[in-house]
């Protein structure tokens, strides 16, 4: 039956029935009525649920005449042009293809037919992926020709009321049929309006796997490559807040953001970027997921994820210890030289309801072992680098203890696999006994001379990370002038701003005091 008359038949029962009950002024029922007939006319021109088996046939006796015979066959090859395997695909025969699109293109003059055809084709043209390596360089060619013939035929329809939306969605955004389909949302995604991508997805009744919602996803984050810093980092936080809810993407999306944001002059610390990445794949020194961004952004999260361990550990299980802090913002300016870091936990850090201590297990997972006894508070930090391992406790009265590797690997060694062999007892750990009895003790106590962050400078010596961190924490200015016969200057803006532990660790490093600096002479070698 038209369309048209059905429409015509439906209006005049409305008038016989429901104007008759109508009272004097009572247009609600009218109303309600008109709606329903307007959500019934747009409906009737969506995308059909074509029989799978009708489709078949059709395109098998297609196949075989090579010609099409009645609009009805054409209509379901142009809704089966992309189904079947690849060799079997009608989108696959430049022949067969092209064809179709000339039966086609003969009810162009045929409004209402023409425009179920090209609803047919538009399914198809939805359903076929470009990127998918399995498809032949004939179906790719197929398919940007249906695209051009889409494109070319889409201002012929007229638009008006009762346009249905998936034609609606085409004639306000026709970019979806270009070369470049991401430009159609370019502007209200990366300003953290996704109402126009749920919009389209929604009237072209698209899947969260489509290939155009993939091509309208990473189109947006490819857009972030050519942005400069300032702008890259206004839309960063809206593009993490899409990838957590489109998780389909998240790996794709996440390796874009996280190779940009290794480009920008200022890498600070992006805390989203860093639990979301985290969260996704792990720790980024352990070999568990298989990382997507390149070696310098994975370099970057692991330098992050210490950092924040090494506060979470000097902090939350430290019971925010003022005097833990001082040993956080030491170890923080080696924090960029740690190869890696483990840790061995009391009972305490198990304990129920104690929210802080479990996001610190979450964030260190993979890294944790237990103590070998219950009940007890007692926690282990230990410190990987290049030539010591070092081994810090939560409480203010331990001392910490450097093994010097070169000299062999620590009974207690914390490794991936490895973490029941030599496990700390807090007995132990309490008499000093096995975990010192080939390390290094120093106290954290300060002397007239020295403060302790000193005496731990002078152990582990100064690298060029620990000199830059040093001076990008307390706000310095590093020269080295040692290729021209000079001396290496640190040189401080406001030497009352930070306490004496602060600069105790240059006299750690060898520094002596100038008026307005800290210097270094280093004498050449006689060898």
């Amino acid at each position: 039956m038209d369309v048209l008359e059905k429409l015509q038949r439906t209006l005049q029962a409305v008038n016989r029935t429901a104007l008759s009950r109508m009272r004097a002024g009572d247009s609600l029922q009218m109303l309600n009525e008109q709606t329903r007939l307007r959500e019934w006319v747009k409906g009737s021109s969506q995308f059909e649920n074509v029989p799978l088996d009708s489709i078949e046939d059709a395109l098998r006796t297609y196949r075989q005449n090579k010609y099409l015979k009645g609009l009805r066959q054409i209509r379901l090859v142009c809704y089966g042009s992309t189904q079947g395997s690849v060799a079997a695909r009608l989108i696959e025969s430049r022949e067969l293809f092209e064809k179709l699109l000339e039966y086609v293109e003969h009810y162009r003059d045929r409004r209402r037919t023409f425009r179920k055809l090209y609803r047919g084709l538009l399914a198809s043209y939805f359903s076929y992926d470009p990127d998918l390596p399995e498809n032949t360089a004939v179906g790719r060619s197929n398919r940007e020709v249906l695209r051009v013939f889409l494109a070319k035929h889409l201002a012929s329809f007229v638009i008006g009321e009762f346009t249905p939306d998936w034609l609606a969605a085409l004639a306000k955004y026709p970019d979806l049929l270009g070369e470049q389909p991401g430009c159609a949302i370019e502007t209200s995604f990366l300003q953290g309006d996704w109402s126009v991508f749920n919009e389209i997805c929604e009237r072209l009744e698209l899947d969260a796997g489509a290939w155009l919602v993939r091509q309208l996803v990473m189109a947006q984050f490819m857009a972030i490559r050519c942005m400069d810093d300032a702008t890259f980092r206004e839309h960063l936080d809206s593009l993490l807040l899409f990838l957590n809810d489109y998780p389909l993407y998240a790996g794709a999306g996440l390796k874009v953001l996280l190779d940009r944001y290794v480009q920008c002059k200022d890498r600070a610390v992006h805390v989203s970027l860093r639990n979301f990445a985290v969260g996704l794949w792990g720790n980024p020194w352990l070999e568990v997921h298989q990382w997507q961004c390149g070696a310098e952004a994975r370099a970057m999260l692991a330098h992050w994820l210490k950092r924040q361990l090494l506060s979470e550990f000097f902090g939350v299980l430290s019971n925010d210890d003022p005097a833990h802090q001082r040993r956080y913002h030491f170890w923080d300016l080696y924090s960029e030289d740690l190869t890696g870091m483990y840790f061995a936990l009391g009972r305490e850090a198990y304990a129920h309801g104690n929210m802080p201590l479990y996001k610190f297990r979450q964030h260190a997972k993979g890294l944790i072992a237990k103590l070998t006894d219950e009940k007890h508070i007692v926690h282990t930090c230990i410190m990987q680098f290049k030539n010591y391992h070092v081994v810090e406790l939560n409480r203010e009265n331990n001392v910490a203890y450097f093994y010097d590797i070169r000299q062999g690997t620590p009974s207690f060694y914390f490794a991936k696999g490895w973490v029941d062999i030599g496990a700390i007892g807090v007995k132990d750990i309490e008499q000093g006994a096995d975990i010192a009895r080939t390390s290094k003790p120093l106290r954290h106590q300060d002397s007239r001379q020295l403060a302790w962050e000193g005496e731990f400078a002078r152990e582990m010596g100064e690298t060029e990370n620990a000199i830059r961190a040093f001076c990008s924490k307390y706000q310095c200015k590093y020269e080295d002038l040692r290729e021209k016969n000079g001396c290496q200057w640190i040189r401080f803006n406001d030497h009352e701003q930070f306490g004496p532990e602060v600069w105790s660790v240059l006299q750690g490093w060898g520094f002596s005091r100038d008026e307005n600096a800290y210097f270094r002479i280093t004498y050449p070698s006689l060898n």
